[in-house]
């Protein structure tokens, strides 16, 4: 059986905690029992282009990520991985980004919507209804754009993480989501990565944090199912070693309520399922 914990970050993202270094990730990795962690750190494309963000240090990370593999060989499977943020806005300066290092697991994400701040800025406790769900459907709209995108023809993406990460903030503003009325949307963005060989990752990061959701939810984890999606990941979104593999087990629980029961994590180069308990 597998326990992975596929969407982790180090010091070496802007949003990281100072100790939380390849190797600490690595040995409370061991600690709690995974067989695979992946170490993704965030490069916002829109937030370095912008001066928004610090610039992720690639090779300082590379070096760190790889005396790490080195150390734990045989006892961890450590995939080198980023975590690529809003790639559609600046696609040049995406691709260059990939092509600095090998990575082994690309997360595609989308933090923010043109012109819009992060969703972590916005208050949703009081926003008027319909404007959430512009704001979400906007959301769908880019997601599409940032999994459209390509290296030379093809996506570079592993996974697609938090697909709904707006939704964390609604719910932490005390909202409720009805999902229903972007059930197309969604079902165009769930074909497109589909097609495109996208996994969707299940982020347990808000479930960790006593939210009482994840990204997506089982509701629309049900949909990508029924869709015909099969390839799915799991992800803490840890930012610190204390969170590593926090509520992946869940995760698991919920993956197979909606009819799943592997999940995609990368071996000697090569994508695999691997059953979950």
């Amino acid at each position: 059986m597998v326990y992975c914990d596929l969407h982790t970050h180090t010091r070496f993202s802007f949003d990281g905690a100072d100790h939380s270094t390849p190797d600490a990730l690595c040995r409370r990795a061991l600690e709690v029992g995974l067989t695979d962690l992946a170490i993704t750190d965030h490069c916002d494309v829109n937030g370095e282009v912008e001066g928004l963000y610090d610039i992720y240090d690639a090779d300082a990370a590379y070096t760190a990520v790889m005396e790490a593999k080195e150390k734990y060989r045989g006892r961890l499977n450590l995939l080198y991985g980023i975590e690529l943020g809003n790639a559609h806005q600046y696609p040049d300066y995406a691709r260059a980004a990939l092509a600095r290092h090998p990575y082994e697991f690309v997360i595609g994400s989308l933090h923010n919507l043109r012109d819009v701040p992060d969703f972590y800025y916005i208050n949703f406790e009081k926003m008027r209804e319909p404007l959430v769900h512009s704001l979400f459907s906007r959301a769908l709209d880019e997601t599409m754009e940032m999994c459209a995108f390509d290296v030379d023809g093809r996506s570079p993406f592993t996974a697609v993480g938090h697909i709904t990460y707006m939704h964390r903030y609604v719910a932490v503003g005390k909202r409720t989501m009805d999902f229903k009325r972007h059930y197309d949307k969604l079902a165009a963005l769930y074909e497109l990565i589909i097609k495109r060989d996208i996994a969707l990752e299940l982020n347990v990061s808000t479930l960790a944090k006593g939210l009482g959701i994840t990204m997506p939810t089982l509701e629309l984890l049900k949909l990508y199912r029924d869709c015909g999606g099969r390839l799915v990941t799991t992800g803490s979104d840890a930012h610190c070693p204390e969170d590593i593999g926090r509520a992946i087990r869940k995760g698991h629980a919920l993956l197979l309520a909606a009819g799943f029961d592997e999940v995609l994590t990368v071996r000697d180069g090569e994508r695999v399922l691997q059953k979950i308990n």
